[in-house]
């Protein structure tokens, strides 16, 4: 994104016109089983009350709040977004939970025991300002669990950008290289602690993922083209740093190509409305499949164990954080 475009996601107005569009267009339209496991295992771990109110605060679709009614059956489940199309979606796919648009009159009162949210402040385009909205929400007396990238140092995507001359963009609040084009910065865990401290919460429990087979797995899962702009070696801050990089790119590919059979045959399994090109597609796939699996299937493992075993170890890429006030 270009440096034009990425101000204007500090602009509220442009920030909303901007997701509205995302959404349109089936941003965010699933989220991985995997991650939704996670969710389910963390949200068990915390120990809420049996009963109560809880809203999925920057909801999106929808997805991660059903799995949060799934995980609390007895409570009422509420989801808001600030984007119409978003919450549209969210409405029609789990009329279950109830959603609603950001700043709706008809909740501006209404109290939440728990609030959720699943990478919101690493978008919103004044972290203090739409903090403090999501604090509007919740009672006095309430607990709040936000996942979100981490900015901690020691992670796989931490040490790939050391040795690059833009790997970390300190001047958009130390904003990775290879973010997501609406992400407008990285948080540590002392910065985000020290943001809920102003309104009285304090941390509880801390998760983390992604330290290093979790970050190769996803990496490796994504679009090969963001693998090859991630291993990019054009801003290595040396030579030195260049052959790191290229050994990073070769083992990268290496794996992301292993497994990109499997990755095209499963999107294509779960688009709907397939077209003849679709099916033609995934007949090419299946043989491929075959013997991409195994290797798909072995990174998923890997990033599985490293959870169970490592979620306590600060160096994650993403870190999950709960937070009470009482």
């Amino acid at each position: 994104m270009k440096a034009q475009e990425k101000s204007a996601l500090y602009d509220q107005k442009q920030s909303i016109e901007f997701y509205d569009d995302r959404y349109k267009q089936g941003y965010m339209d699933e989220w991985p089983i995997e991650k939704k496991r996670k969710l389910l295992e963390v949200i068990q771990d915390i120990q809420l009350p049996a009963k109560g109110e809880a809203l999925d605060f920057g909801c999106g679709n929808g997805v991660l709040t059903e799995i949060i009614r799934q995980a609390l059956p007895s409570w009422k489940i509420y989801g808001t977004d600030i984007s119409k199309n978003a919450v549209s979606n969210a409405r029609l796919r789990y009329p279950e939970c109830t959603f609603f648009e950001a700043n709706s009159s008809d909740f501006a009162q209404k109290k939440f025991d728990f609030v959720f949210t699943n990478h919101v402040f690493e978008h919103v385009y004044n972290l203090t300002e739409v903090f403090n909205e999501m604090n509007e929400y919740l009672k006095p007396e309430s607990s709040m669990l936000h996942f979100l990238p981490c900015g901690n140092e020691g992670s796989y995507e931490w040490s790939i950008c050391q040795l690059r001359k833009d790997g970390i963009n300190t001047e958009i609040e130390n904003r990775f290289f290879f973010e997501d084009e609406g992400h407008v910065r990285r948080l540590t865990t002392d910065e985000f602690c020290k943001l809920c401290h102003t309104k009285n919460f304090e941390l509880q429990k801390e998760f983390y993922s992604n330290q290093y087979d979790g970050a190769i797995d996803w990496i490796t899962s994504s679009n090969p083209m963001f693998v090859l702009m991630f291993s990019d070696k054009s801003q290595a801050l040396d030579e030195k740093a260049k052959q790191k990089i290229k050994k990073v790119r070769l083992y990268l590919i290496s794996i992301t190509l292993l497994r990109l059979p499997t990755q095209v045959v499963t999107k294509l399994l779960r688009k709907k409305n397939k077209q003849l090109k679709h099916y033609i597609l995934l007949l090419m796939g299946l043989s491929f499949w075959i013997f991409s699996s195994p290797f798909d299937k072995y990174w998923k493992r890997k990033a599985r164990k490293e959870w169970e075993t490592k979620k306590s170890e600060h160096n994650g890429s993403e870190m999950c954080l709960y937070f009470k006030r009482s």
